[in-house]
């Protein structure tokens, strides 16, 4: 960055602080909980005589007694969970503004990890923050998100023994090591608990399913030189379908401006539920056949308009499906079922002995498709049949039985350590050993190919002259249903399993070296050793070129192990007796890494000109190892249908670049396999703003922060491999609008070489013969810059007749998002395609055995699918972008005709939620919590997402209103 550049990006970040601070009403409170360190910042700033504790705050190792520091930290108190009513840990943590990040979606067709919740912060991706729990990594979730990277798994954290979270939102590889490029979340368990508690709380969605159970029994015990804590806990929440919310469960209920000339001139082709052709020919069904499958099936005219000349092919009948995503998961299930045990032992020397043991299990359920059969044969009399059967939820014994793919986990995770001072107390130190592990079990419905294909085609009763096998079949069974006990006989459930583990050694030593001249110069330092690997072992009868599965679940393979050695230093040195510096470096060295090591360092300033006021800031660099399955993947090859963008450009269809119109690419070999070679991912990231306590029970901060990422890691997937193919050889994209980042000369010629394509078939070239083969797989990409400014108020003030109050603000504003493959690509400013700001907030009331809470959660809009490009015509047609919204087609009835460009946004999202809770004399209490009061949806929809599930499901939720009773006892 130039200078100057630097400069304006300095002054517009200290502009926005200033502009910010009048508007704390718009920032973000965490609430502390009694016990918090805070509270020891608000003592300190009272001048109390009192001495202080002092504790490890996350974002550095050395003990302080202020909780602010150099880095903005966010704390979530257990206390502050159960008041917002959040059933999980991850249910609160997707509500930090600084969770911003998309995130894969329970709606994902196809989606690689079923029962697992990711965190996006800061838009880095859900791999760039670290997890810790009671300040230890945990063992990754062993399947790849979207079949490309392993992640931390929120969804496995029980709630019943969470003492508080902290949120560092910035880099702190200096301190923790890698992953740390966006932050770090550290799930502080309890340690210590004098007394039992047992909750039950029961809840439902006002709208139907998501029913929720929830038990958890915790406590603890403790002498003079000992305590126990210890927590079981049962949680289970039911899948939600797209049945049980009837406006987005059907190919029916796209928005109307999305809808395409076909959609409007002859109606809209839903997806097949049952076809038979003959040579080519739709046979119809006879009468009654689709309607004896009830509510599922309806007989249906496949006709073809043609807009260019206003009329309409009739192709046959089919059986139709009434509602094709009716028994898709829009959120899918979890029973979960969790232990924690922590106990502590301290010798008549002081020393301390600990260990924990906290143990995970869990059953997830999810279904983003119904199962089918179909297949291309020839019968007794020569003819060529074709057919696609789906089965019913009648035909297949239930949609849970043998549609829903079920994900049984197990996780455990054992510490133990001693712990001590030195030199009279004056260094502390703790060393430490641990393993975690992490199985994942997939259970995946699937027809049988031989079996099934037997089943439809019946027996074999010649050969034609050219070889071909010739088949009695009878098209009764392809009309008529099947019996489970038919459907069992030609199905089977595939089983996946995916294995992770991480064993580790620390010493940590923190204490004060000598007396500086203006203070103590405080001292950290630890070093560690580790050992991670990971084991994908995908059904057997699912590999090979011709497997025995006809319908399988996602196949990953990969395995491999590889070591971690890192060694780390932090000062903090006061300078004067309101300025205080702080400084860490570490060395990071990992096997299977083209780098040789990782060296990582960050730099803070802490400045109170007086003592409620604190300007802080922060500049630190980070790394990211290129994690396991990036560099282990086996290959694996699927089979799976695309979209050739290549024809549809050169037939002239831009923005028509759909199946429907002729541009599928049936059964192309799609393969991904790991890369050895990848380097370490480097950046670089700084914060600065301040901290102002403006009066007793009043304090107001605001941040401005930058994230810079280079030789980022991420896949090159199919379809942009063949949206690059397209764009590097015509100029032209398959929406025909102007492409904001193009590919550059390496990046093409990268693309052009993973397809291969067949020989045309009309023998005019090979430009546009069949995709036969697409790879893909991981690279160092150049950069991502992302930056932003967080602001947040917190307010307290006690009343005499009217009880306590607190009220807490939290706002994130996303300034700018830029990313660029490699290094000769322009970097578009792309702040636009994403949720641009976030505020979350909550006023609570307490007086005498009452309490109660309000809260509110809100997510900027995001752009509609059809931003940037063109408005269609009355018809539904849209023009390209690339001829500036003007039709071109001189055989068009809208030929000459200009629409304008469209740049709709959806959202934002806002809901709002609320908790009562009494107090029935001093240890029994019952609370009810309403989420989403509301009711919010999103009905309206994105207008023009003509796809399933037709809303912007990246910031709304389908669920609706949650309500839930909670009772709790004390002992």
């Amino acid at each position: 960055m130039s200078n100057a550049a630097f400069r304006r990006s300095a002054l517009a970040s200290a502009l926005s602080i200033a502009l910010l601070a009048p508007l704390g009403a718009l920032a973000q409170s965490a609430d502390a909980p009694p016990d918090a360190p805070a509270v020891a910042r608000k003592e300190d700033e009272k001048n109390s005589t009192e001495k202080l504790d002092t504790v490890v705050v996350t974002g550095s190792r050395i003990k302080r007694s202020e909780i602010e520091g150099p880095a903005p930290v966010f704390v979530l108190s257990g206390e502050q969970l159960k008041r917002e009513g959040f059933n999980t840990v991850y249910d609160a943590l997707s509500t930090l503004t600084e969770a911003m990040g998309t995130v894969e979606s329970d709606i994902a067709w196809g989606q690689h990890t079923v029962n697992a919740s990711p965190l996006n912060l800061r838009n880095m991706g859900p791999g760039r923050s670290l997890l810790l729990i009671n300040g230890r990594r945990v063992a990754d979730y062993p399947l790849p998100y979207q079949g490309k990277s392993n992640f931390a798994n929120y969804n496995n954290i029980p709630t019943a023994i969470v003492d508080r979270i902290e949120v560092l939102a910035s880099g702190a590889s200096a301190i923790y090591g890698s992953d740390a490029v966006a932050g770090v979340i550290n799930v502080i368990l309890k340690r210590n608990v004098s007394d039992n508690e047992v909750k039950v709380r029961l809840g439902t969605s006002t709208r139907g399913g998501r029913d929720m159970q929830d038990i958890s029994f915790a406590g603890g015990a403790s002498a003079d030189n000992w305590s126990v804590v210890y927590a079981l806990q049962y949680f289970n929440r039911d899948a939600m379908s797209a049945g049980e919310r009837d406006f987005m469960d059907s190919d029916f209920d796209s928005p109307l401006p999305s809808r395409s000339p076909q959609d409007i001139g002859a109606g809209i082709l839903p997806t097949v539920g049952i076809r038979l052709l003959r040579n080519g020919v739709r046979i119809t069904p006879a009468p009654g056949v689709c309607e004896q499958y009830g509510d599922s099936f309806f007989l249906q005219n496949r006709r073809i308009f043609n807009r260019n000349t206003g009329t309409i092919a009739d192709t046959g009948w089919q059986c139709g499906q009434v509602a094709t995503y009716r028994h898709w998961t829009l959120r899918n299930g979890s029973e979960d079922r969790s232990g924690y045990f922590y106990g502590n032992y301290e010798f008549e020397n002081g020393v301390q002995a600990w260990a924990t043991v906290g143990v995970w299990d869990s059953t997830g359920e999810s279904m983003t498709f119904m199962p089918a059969w179909g297949n291309t044969w020839r019968d007794q009399n020569g003819d060529t049949l074709s057919a696609v059967k789906y089965f019913t939820p009648a035909e297949i014994g239930g949609v849970d039985a043998g549609a829903r793919t079920h994900s049984d986990e197990l996780a455990w995770d054992v510490s133990a350590g001693l712990r001590g001072a030195l030199f009279d107390d004056r260094f502390d130190w703790e060393f430490s050993i641990g393993r975690a592990e992490y199985r994942v079990d997939e259970n995946f419905p699937s027809l049988l190919n031989a079996e099934s294909d037997a089943y439809f085609f019946g027996p074999q009763v010649g050969t034609a002259p050219d070889g071909t096998p010739l088949y009695q079949t009878d098209p009764n069974r392809i009309w008529n249903p099947i019996s489970p006990s038919q459907y069992k006989s030609i199905s089977t459930i595939g089983r996946n399993r995916a294995e992770s583990w991480t064993e580790s050694a620390s010493f940590t030593l923190n204490g004060d070296l000598f007396e500086g001249w203006a203070g103590p110069i405080g001292f950290a330092g630890t070093v560690e050793a580790a050992k991670q690997g990971y084991r994908l072992s995908p059904d057997p009868q699912t590999l090979g070129d011709n497997p025995r599965y006809f319908q399988t679940a996602n196949i990953d393979q990969g395995s491999g192990e590889r070591n971690r050695r890192a060694l780390g230093l932090e000062f903090k040195v006061p300078l004067t007796e309101s300025l205080v510096a702080t400084a860490a470096g570490r060395y990071d060295k990992y096997d299977a890494v083209a780098d040789d090591a990782a060296t990582t360092y960050n730099l803070g300033l802490e400045w109170r000109p007086i003592t409620s006021l604190l300007l802080r800031g922060t500049y630190a660099t980070s790394f990211r190892a290129p994690d396991m399955h990036f560099v282990y993947a086996d290959s694996s090859e699927a089979v799976a249908d695309q979209t050739d963008y290549l024809a549809c450009i050169l037939a002239g269809q831009m923005g028509n670049c759909t199946w429907e119109n002729g541009f599928k690419a049936e059964d192309v070999r799609v393969a991904r396999r790991g890369s050895p070679g990848l380097k370490y991912e480097n950046g670089n990231s700084w914060t600065y703003g301040f901290v102002w306590d403006i009066t007793d029970g009043l304090s107001l901060s605001a941040d401005y922060w930058s994230i810079h990422l280079k030789d980022e890691i991420d896949d090159i997937g199919v379809a942009e491999v063949l949206a690059d193919e397209a764009f590097c050889l015509t100029g032209r994209t398959p929406t025909g609008e102007p492409r904001l980042n193009p590919p550059g000369a390496d990046l093409c010629r990268l693309q052009l070489s993973r397809i291969t394509r067949g020989p045309d078939p009309d023998g005019s070239g090979p430009l546009l013969g069949p995709i036969i083969r697409v790879e893909s797989g991981p690279i160092n990409r150049a950069e991502r810059n992302v930056s932003g400014v967080d602001a947040s108020l917190k307010y307290r003030f006690d009343t005499t007749s009217y009880g306590d109050f607190s009220i807490g603000l939290n706002y994130t504003n996303l300034m700018s998002l830029r990313t660029r493959q490699f290094p000769n690509d322009p970097l578009p400013e792309t702040r636009t395609f994403e949720p641009r700001s976030k505020l979350r907030g909550s006023i609570n009331w307490q007086r005498e055995n009452w309490n109660a809470t309000f809260y509110a959660d809100r997510i900027g809009s995001v752009p509609s699918v059809r931003y940037g490009g063109c408005l269609p015509f009355a018809d539904g047609y849209v023009p390209s972008a690339d001829q500036d919204c003007r039709d071109n087609d001189s055989a068009s009835p809208t030929f000459g005709q200009q629409t304008s460009r469209y740049y709709g946004r959806v959202g934002p999202a806002i809901i709002l939620s609320t908790h009562v809770g009494y107090r029935i004399g001093d240890n029994q209490k019952v609370s009810l919590y309403v989420s989403n009061l509301l009711d919010e949806v999103n009905e309206e929809k994105d207008p023009y997402k003509r796809d399933f599930a037709f809303t912007a499901d990246r910031i709304f939720s389908p669920v609706g209103r949650e309500i839930s009773l909670e009772y709790s006892l004390k002992f």
